[in-house]
């Protein structure tokens, strides 16, 4: 495994086990009510949205609400974990272009599924050189 794999692997499980990220507190406190291990409930939960997405007659409303949602709650609700600036007003521009087109791109086959995925990927942590660069670049983006 290179290390980007490996810091990949790291910062997903981190997300699950490490109690400062929201998504491990949720975790746990689902966990302890259903008495499901917290790795088998993630995986539950993700395979459940993937069928969700592959099934349903208007996926775009739970991609969409998802990409909508998570955002806000990492903002808002949780600051300490709020992404840069940069990063934000790439995905809320990436995501305003997809909308746009979204009825045209969904009859691509798993479209919402990879549009998902492609969304979780600009907070994977910068572990390649490309990466690296588009982060550095958007670190020069002043915050307020």
């Amino acid at each position: 495994m290179s290390k980007s794999e490996l810091e990949v692997q790291v910062w997903f499980i981190d997300l699950i086990h490490d109690q400062k990220y929201v998504t491990a507190r949720w975790a746990k406190r689902y966990s302890e009510i259903t008495g499901i291990e917290v790795e088998t409930l993630v995986k539950g939960t993700i395979i459940f949205l993937l069928g969700l997405l592959i099934v349903l007659k208007q996926p775009h409303y739970l991609a969409n609400g998802l990409l909508v949602i998570v955002p806000i709650i990492l903002t808002y609700l949780e600051p300490s974990e709020r992404p840069s600036t940069g990063i934000m007003f790439i995905y809320w521009t990436l995501f305003g272009f997809f909308v746009v087109f979204d009825r045209v791109l969904e009859y691509i086959p798993l479209y919402y599924a990879f549009k998902l995925a492609g969304f979780v990927a600009l907070f994977l942590p910068p572990s390649n050189p490309t990466i690296e660069l588009i982060h550095k670049k958007i670190n020069y983006i002043p915050e307020k």
